[in-house]
């Protein structure tokens, strides 16, 4: 039967498509976490950032203030790094989304296919019962007929 044969492509369809929805919310995790440490290396630098505004208790060297500048430039950078990250993640991140709505898009098709294909084998089995009662009957019918009066 057609639809036995085709409700294999559809199975494996669906696994194709349950693949797709696992690597899409493995995507979507990433970026999240990206988003999260790019927020909080941001209250880092911020944070970093109102120490210096404040008044220093004690004279800063030059030694320090030097190793202060160098690790906010770090940061700063480290941001940077860490939006472009995002940026990388949310691209994936809509990749595997688009692959994921066209396996479910297959697999739909697919499983319209295997319901067509059942209702036509449904209706062609009806049909041939139909027949076979019909026949049935005729032949009693028939026999009935033929049969001597006593």
């Amino acid at each position: 039967m057609r639809s036995k044969r085709i409700q294999l492509v559809a199975s494996h369809a669906e696994q194709v498509e349950q693949e797709a929805v696992r690597a899409f919310g493995e995507a979507r995790q990433a970026l999240e976490a990206a988003r999260k440490q790019l927020e909080m290396l941001q209250g880092y630098r911020e944070e970093y950032g109102q120490q210096r505004a404040q008044p220093a208790v004690g004279a800063m060297t030059v030694a320090a203030l030097q190793n202060y500048q160098s690790f906010l430039e770090n940061l700063g950078q480290t941001i940077v790094q860490a939006r472009l990250e995002i940026e990388e993640k949310a691209r994936v991140c809509e990749q595997q989304r688009i692959a994921w709505l066209a396996c479910r898009s297959r697999r739909k098709a697919l499983d319209t296919v295997v319901e067509k294909y059942q209702q036509q084998e449904r209706h062609r089995q009806n049909k041939a019962e139909q027949k076979e009662q019909d026949e049935h009957a005729q032949f009693q019918s028939y026999r009935a007929k033929q049969k001597p009066s006593d």
